[in-house]
């Protein structure tokens, strides 16, 4: 079936230039959709970074002709370039998203067309036609100072990944979902009816990261009745929720551009465990953070935190870069850290690190190997892998059972004699 010709504007909320026109989305009746980059921008020594997958930190001239090259910038039948798929809900949110577009043939044009006010990060994107009747029941409205879709339904925002979130205000003592013309600054976190205990777990985990030196996103658990404007149903597998504040928006109403590590590479779907290992990831970290050393570092100790919590699913868009300032470029702080093995006792790492899946594999001469990857001295690394195992072995036995509850707490307690890394720190 022919679609709609539509073109959407992508513009980048940059926090000290406003908004700045990156490009274009323009989709053909065939459904095949092409990125094109905005002359402006493309010419602009001083523009704002959109993707990393298109800087070359060393040259501008590598840099446009990047920018410029069309091999990663095109989608066929409806699916909107890599780098834009990446900005989409999956799973339990994208399935209500289409369901709140009603029936009608919904392909990922429309969903963006549908969303494009709500993004991750600073991307804003407008109708520049008007809008297709498939992008489902929707009207314009000021955002930014451009008429943007302001959705019907209770979802008028995109966050990506599977697990089922909303976005919400803090009000008092009360988190509302935002009105059509606001956007969230706290993601909140709904119970499964798959894993039961599942926001605690999250919380759990997250709190004994922080403990332990992890650069974690702020998190709390909130009884679900303190949520207005999300429908019982959705609430109703679990007594509380988690409440996650966004890094990706800062005071008022400002935006704050974030990428994710599968954005970078183009990792669709489940490519985001198979495209790139864990390595891949810290070499990224390297190259483009502004601040290589405290970031690398941060890296590291994220990947010894998910061993000794048996987080099984820190894929590529568990990783994420954001850029709080003109020319800055970092690591963001860590979300989604969850003990998959209390769930899936035998999970294993979601991303291969250093040829091993495996957690209890996992040892410090691995870390060493980075270190040589990165050609960096390896004592600054394994340094920081000791003071993370020393710490959780000093601080977790206590806080655990407090934060997951006895049975979960000696499970992951007991689970740590298992693990090579604390087997040698042990000796």
């Amino acid at each position: 079936m022919a679609k709609a010709a539509a073109v959407l504007g992508v513009h980048l909320l940059d926090t000290a230039r406003g908004a700045v026109r990156a490009g274009s989305l323009t989709r053909d009746t065939d459904g095949g959709v092409v990125f094109n980059i905005a002359e402006e921008y493309l010419r602009d020594p001083a523009r704002p970074i959109l993707s990393l997958s298109w800087l070359d930190p060393e040259s501008d001239d590598r840099t446009r002709d990047r920018l410029a090259s069309r091999g990663d910038k095109i989608g066929l039948h409806g699916s909107v370039p890599p780098w834009f798929a990446g900005l989409l809900p999956e799973g339990a949110l994208r399935d209500l998203v289409l369901t709140e577009m009603g029936p009608g043939d919904h392909d990922q044009f429309d969903v963006l067309t549908r969303l494009g006010a709500d993004l991750p990060g600073a991307v804003l994107i407008t109708p520049e036609t008007e809008a297709p009747r498939s992008a489902g029941p929707l009207h314009l409205g000021n955002v930014k100072g451009f008429q943007a879709a302001r959705p019907e339904g209770v979802v008028k925002f995109s966050l990506a990944g599977i697990q089922l979130k909303f976005t919400a205000n803090p009000e008092g003592e009360r988190l509302t979902v935002p009105g059509s013309d606001d956007t969230g600054r706290c993601i909140i976190k709904v119970a499964s009816d798959r894993y039961a205990g599942l926001p605690e777990a999250e919380h759990g985990a997250m709190t004994l990261a922080r403990m332990i030196g992890i650069d974690a996103a702020p998190c709390r658990l909130v009884p679900r009745g303190t949520v207005a404007g999300v429908p019982e149903e959705f609430l109703a597998h679990g007594e509380n929720v988690l409440v996650v504040d966004r890094f990706d928006r800062g005071a008022g109403d400002e935006r704050i551009h974030i990428e994710d590590a599968g954005q970078v590479i183009g990792a669709i779907g489940e490519r985001k465990y198979t495209m790139a290992n864990t390595e891949t990831v810290i070499n990224m970290v390297s190259r483009f953070s502004t601040d290589r050393r405290a970031d690398v570092l941060e890296a590291v100790r994220r990947v010894a935190a998910d061993i000794l919590l048996g987080n099984g699913d820190n894929h590529l868009k568990n990783w994420s870069f954001h850029f709080p300032a003109p020319g800055e470029v970092r690591l963001s702080p860590a979300y989604d850290i969850v003990p998959t093995v209390l769930f899936i006792p035998r999970d294993t790492m979601a991303l291969r690190f250093v040829r091993t899946h495996q957690f209890e594999t996992v040892d410090m001469h691995r870390f060493e190997r980075v270190a040589s990857f990165l050609k960096v001295d390896p004592k600054w690394i394994t340094r920081e892998i000791k003071a993370i195992i020393e710490r959780a072995l000093d601080l977790w036995p206590k806080a655990a059972p407090e934060l997951l509850g006895e049975r979960w707490a000696k499970t992951l307690l007991a689970r740590l004699d298992t693990l090579r890394l604390v087997q040698e720190e042990r000796g």
